[in-house]
């Protein structure tokens, strides 16, 4: 029985584009992604004389090459039955519509993931990019910062193809049958507003998506189409689930490598959480803007890329604190928020 306080990794790191049995039928493939964060985990289950999918990677030539290769080779005799996005983000279900297109099978999300990401990646409409630009001057964007992101504009569609009109629908503390077993869905938000995860008990094995991860803090962020959210909030509230299933458990992140731990790593997510609180609460004795938060919360020298999910992340963890009465904020003469410890 693993250690129920520490981490452990029984099952060496897989390269780019190579898949590997992590237990009876249950393969990971792994796939590169063109960040900091180089790659994405996806999973392969045998599904009687068929396959179902979970999450396809984002929409780049390299991941379909890949995906062909797998699919003509590897697993060549068999037909794909499903295709399970475990949420919106374009690492996950970038390439969810080719997918559906070159095998037939149906695509299944929860709802609001399924939406979310169909609204994002067709939505290059004006009044969206004028909230977000809104957005991020609130935050305390510079104009030079403004202008690059306009040039960009949706940055969401440009990783994925749209996912299809149609879909089947998930949602938390259902059974799918795969490959003759129950998997068990349970819905967490924070990351994302309805990720879904998959246990299978005889297996001993929870497909965690980005939920719980091994070495990396999920990111959890508030972006234009919601300001006053409290995802974090949301976060920090959806580990009983998790902290319910047996200490044995072999978890399968999206990021990083499969692990035994799962009540520890919970803790230590919560641990973490904490602190950053702590600073920001420190940090705020006096007014401090999103700006500010970010060269307490994080290390130096943030990409374009990079700041806009920093700065999401900053704003998500003074909106718990907000919410939990610790923080009160205020707009200034110059549009920009501040905040101060209550």
């Amino acid at each position: 029985m693993p250690s129920p306080s520490v981490l452990e990794f029984p099952i060496p790191a897989l390269r780019t584009g190579e898949v590997r049995e992590v237990a009876p039928g249950i393969h990971w493939l792994r796939m590169r992604l063109p960040y900091r964060l180089n790659h994405v985990n996806l999973w392969i289950l045998e599904d009687g004389d068929a396959l179902t999918l979970v999450d396809t990677g984002m929409n780049m030539p390299e991941t379909r090459e890949t995906w062909e290769a797998v699919l003509t080779s590897t697993f060549a005799f068999r037909r794909v039955r499903r295709i399970i996005g475990t949420h919106y983000h374009s690492d996950h279900i970038g390439l969810a519509a080719w997918m559906c297109a070159r095998t037939g099978a149906p695509l299944c999300m929860s709802l609001v993931e399924w939406a979310t990401a169909r609204v994002l990646a067709i939505d290059a409409t004006q009044p969206f990019l004028d909230v977000q630009q809104a957005f991020y001057r609130r935050l305390g964007y510079d104009e030079e910062r403004l202008a690059r992101l306009a040039a960009v504009g949706n940055a969401y569609a440009a990783k994925v193809i749209p996912v299809p009109p149609q879909m089947v629908r998930l949602r938390g503390g259902e059974e799918l049958a795969i490959g003759g077993r129950a998997w068990r869905t349970i819905a967490a938000s924070g990351h994302s507003p309805e990720m879904i995860c998959l246990y299978q008990p005889e297996l001993g094995l929870l497909i965690a998506g980005d939920h719980v991860l091994p070495s990396i803090t999920p990111n959890v962020s508030i972006y234009p189409a919601e300001p006053e959210g409290n995802p974090l909030g949301d976060y920090l509230a959806s580990f009983a689930p998790f902290l319910a299933l047996p200490e044995g458990t072999l978890v399968l992140p999206s990021h990083g490598r499969p692990f035994y731990g799962l009540s520890a790593r919970i803790r230590q997510l919560q641990a973490h959480h904490e602190e950053r609180f702590d600073k920001v609460i420190a940090a705020c004795a006096q007014p401090r803007g999103i700006m500010d938060l970010l060269d307490v919360l994080f290390e130096g020298g943030l990409g374009d890329h990079e700041r806009v999910i920093a700065s999401g992340e900053a704003l998500a963890h003074v909106r718990c604190l907000q919410g939990r009465g610790l923080l009160v904020e205020e707009t200034g003469p110059d549009g920009v928020l501040r905040f101060t410890a209550a």
